[in-house]
């Protein structure tokens, strides 16, 4: 523990900006690749290093993390199409054999289809990938991390103040919750932020803070909220393929079995957020 207190935040700052670099620079071959699961693997190191850049923007050449930051949230835009279609078919696949489906047409409408539009967005992502300004995104990237001019003086004081930051974020995107997708997407990207900055900090330097709780709470808000949405999302596809399917004289009766079912799990998804929040107060008081 002494020698964790005795550490200074340029270091620190420095091994999160290398390690979420290298982690966004190791996983895309994958994903390009379109190896099983890669596409969801890459974005989720993407948006890690977004986190870890807007962190501790205040402890490193804050224009270039910001630019980096805009640079990787288009790149993060794109492999978010992506991966929306995989988890949208995923997700109808489940539904449907879940409820033991023996429909053809409701597989083509909601599987099938999405599958179909993933190779082609999927091949799209490959092209942008070769295009010049990907290549100059990586090498700025690469600079950076190995020369993110780091400063700040001890990491336990600095670093609890971006914990502390990440922390009032989520309190004040629950205080403007109120059921919408919009408010929900807000409250859902300061719990992620949250615990991938608490991951990032306790990994690269364990013993200077006490993170479970805040991981465990930035993790619930943003699995509870997100599989709400999802199911939600899921709920309004049944709703427009049901309508397409009458319209084509199709059984509808597909669509409003899995209606009824995909609504229930939304409910019961927006209960995981209280338990994530009571994490959030002992995480809190761990780093105080």
């Amino acid at each position: 523990m002494a020698k964790a207190r005795s550490l200074r935040t340029s270091e620190v700052v420095t091994r999160m900006v290398r390690a979420a670099a290298a982690d966004v620079r190791d996983t895309l071959p994958a994903a390009l690749r379109d190896e099983p699961d890669a596409v969801h693997e890459h974005r989720t190191r993407v948006r890690r290093l977004r986190a870890v850049l807007a962190g501790v923007s205040r402890y490193v050449d804050a224009p270039a993390a910001r630019r980096l930051r805009d640079e990787y949230r288009e790149w993060g835009h794109s492999l978010g199409v992506v991966r929306d279609l995989e988890v949208r078919a995923e997700q109808a696949d489940a539904a449907l054999t879940d409820a033991d489906v023996d429909d053809a047409d409701a597989w083509r409408r909601l599987v099938g289809r999405e599958r179909e539009q993933y190779v082609v967005e999927h091949a799209r992502l490959e092209q942008q990938a070769s295009f010049t300004a990907a290549t100059k995104r990586a090498r700025r990237l690469e600079r950076f991390a190995a020369e993110p001019h780091a400063r700040g003086g001890k990491a336990r004081k600095d670093l609890r103040r971006v914990l502390q930051h990440e922390i009032k974020r989520v309190r004040r995107a629950k205080r403007a919750y109120d059921g919408r997708l919009e408010t929900q997407h807000e409250l859902r990207k300061a719990g992620r932020r949250l615990r991938y900055i608490a991951e990032a900090i306790g990994t690269q330097a364990p013993g200077l803070f006490e993170v479970s709780h805040l991981v465990a709470a930035g993790k619930g808000v943003h699995d509870a909220l997100g599989e709400q949405r999802d199911a939600l999302l899921l709920v309004a596809r049944l709703r427009l393929a049901r309508a397409a399917a009458d319209a084509a004289g199709e059984a509808v009766a597909p669509y409003e079995q899995l209606t009824e079912a995909a609504e229930s799990r939304a409910s019961d998804h927006a209960k995981g957020l209280k338990p994530a929040l009571k994490q959030l107060r002992r995480g809190a008081k761990a780093i105080s």
